[in-house]
């Protein structure tokens, strides 16, 4: 039978008609959707290198897809299809060697080297100075309407398509091994995604070529969706590029390519309808969803912001308290030697030593060493704060027999207890062994405790002291029946010079007592704690751990 050209054209014309809804499923949305993304990723870094990279990757994908698809769509002009056809594989081989590029810029984080540069790109000059010569496109057969290629340089363009995959694998698995944990889960995501795309693109032309079944190379578009979804997971979840992508917007971008793809294969107008009413409320709630989704992740951010702030004030604040409790250390250590040599004057004049004093004189150098005494004490516990804050407490465990340090203790208060009127309860083994303590923080706690009972207790209230001793361990407890602590402010009452609110104004004292007492009971390796009902009383314990002498 004769070739009959108007026949051979209808044959093509039905080939194309067949797989036409494909053919635009396939090219359509996938070089749109490259485009975009590239434009997206460009304009949202600022123009970095690796989004410039990117932006040259869709841009000749995109011109890659667009020239696929006249081709298919001007079939039956044969030399519009050769003028087309002739330099397309020009821009396959340009797309691997940009993904090269990519792969490495964004591993290294730098550009390539010039030299490396003029490397890679050396199969491409081949490519160009093949396109118009016999080397390429050798005719064009019209029964099948396609150009005839010439099988030499097809196999060129497979092995230099072959040649840079494997580039990107190896640099990439190289690389693998050389980087952080973090950065290797990047790697793995970005490197799969880019041999999955090359790969499919590349056998899916090979595909075509050996069984001149052209639609493979439709098939093979997929692929760049791949490399896109990764794109977008990687930007989402790593913050490629420095883009802030959340996840909702991914996905609704998603979906709305998705619905708008089905227009592809549409044939009636009621189908056509009811996808552009889907796409329509898609886009509406959508919209509103990554709106939402946005305003809550800002406001998330600017919560971390803040608390970020937060953190640094805090700072500034811990180095400034650390700085006022060394000036105060450095103040109370320079005033407590002068306060000693007043005592020991004071002591002097008392004793007769500089002189005889009448009565009047006494009676006012008794009250002056009375206030020195007490501006003593103080100097003293500012010192021990300061200590304590800084993380310089200094104890000297030395041998205590604690029969007679707690009979001294008792002996101290007595005074207080009896011009009270105070009922006071002793309860404590007859006999208790010598052990290694601190005597003066040890003596101090205590002799706190037992003066804050009585101090806080109105006359002819209880008072009970208890000790006991079990396993190694020194339990000790002073409970009163005094005007107790408020419970809402019971969480401060070791801070420093805190007092409650209920004896502020009415019962003398600096708030300096308890954190100290606490400070020093711990350092010895004990603790120390209370129980307390506003009203009705309150009851603080110690507990310290004990190695009596003689025993290791």
């Amino acid at each position: 039978m004769e070739f009959n050209f108007p026949q051979n054209l209808q044959y093509c014309q039905r080939i194309v008609e067949d797989v036409s809804g494909l053919l635009y499923y396939s090219h359509i949305p996938s070089a749109l959707a490259a485009f975009f993304i590239g434009i997206f990723v460009l304009f949202k870094s600022k123009f970095s290198l690796l989004s410039k990279i990117l932006f040259s990757i869709s841009l000749v994908f995109s011109f890659w897809v667009v020239a696929n698809l006249l081709i298919w769509i001007f079939y039956y002009k044969n030399s519009l299809v050769m003028a087309i056809w002739a330099p397309i594989e020009v821009f396959s081989v340009l797309l691997y060697i940009l993904c090269l590029y990519f792969t490495y810029v964004f591993i290294e984080k730098k550009d390539l080297s010039i030299w490396l540069k003029y490397i890679s790109t050396v199969p491409l000059f081949v490519t160009i100075l093949a396109t118009p010569t016999n080397y390429n496109l050798t005719a064009f057969d019209i029964q099948e309407c396609i150009s005839v290629e010439n099988s030499l340089y097809t196999s060129y363009i497979v092995y230099v398509k072959l040649f840079y995959s494997l580039w990107i694998i190896l640099f990439s698995v190289y690389k693998y091994f050389t980087v952080d944990k973090f950065f290797r889960k990047q790697i793995l995501i970005m490197t799969t995604g880019i041999i999955i795309f090359l790969l499919s693109f590349l056998f899916a032309g090979y595909l075509a070529e050996e069984t001149s079944v052209f639609i493979y190379e439709a098939i093979g578009l997929f692929g760049m969706v791949v490399f896109i979804g990764v794109l977008g997971y990687l930007i989402v979840k790593f913050k490629t590029f420095n883009i802030k992508l959340i996840a909702s917007q991914a996905l609704v971008v998603s979906l709305l390519v998705l619905i708008s793809a089905q227009f592809f294969f549409i044939r009636n107008n009621t189908n056509r309808i009811l996808t552009g009413i889907t796409l329509i409320l898609a886009f509406v709630f959508g919209s509103y969803l990554v709106k939402s989704v946005k305003r809550e992740i800002e406001q998330r951010e600017n919560i971390e912001q803040l608390a970020v702030e937060l953190k640094d004030a805090n700072d500034q604040l811990k180095e400034l308290d650390r700085q006022k409790d060394e000036l105060l250390g450095i103040v109370a250590h320079q005033l407590a030697k002068p306060i000693t040599a007043i005592r020991w004057d004071l002591e002097s004049l008392l004793d007769g030593d500089l002189g005889q004093m009448n009565e009047k004189q006494k009676t006012e150098a008794n009250i002056m060493r009375g206030q020195a005494v007490n501006l003593a004490d103080l100097v003293s516990m500012i010192l021990d704060v300061s200590r304590i804050q800084l993380g310089r407490i200094q104890l000297a465990p030395q041998p205590l027999n604690l029969n007679e340090f707690f009979a001294e203790i008792l002996q101290v208060i007595q005074p207080q207890i009896i011009q009270k009127k105070l009922n006071f309860i002793k309860k404590m083994p007859k006999t208790l062994p010598t052990v290694l303590l601190d005597k003066r923080y040890t003596r101090m706690t205590v002799e706190n405790m037992l003066t804050n009972a009585v101090k806080y207790t109105p006359d002819g209230g209880k008072v009970t002291f208890d000790l006991k001793i079990e396993n190694g361990v020194l339990r000790c407890s002073v409970s009163d029946t005094g005007c107790g602590i408020p419970k809402e402010e019971q969480g401060k009452i070791f801070g420093k010079m805190y007092r409650a609110s209920n004896v502020r104004n009415t019962v003398e004292g600096n708030g300096f007592g308890l954190y100290v007492a606490k400070g020093a009971i711990e350092g010895q390796g004990g603790k120390m704690w209370f129980t307390s009902e506003e009203g009705k009383g309150t009851t603080f314990f110690i507990e310290l751990p004990l190695k009596e002498v003689g025993k290791k």
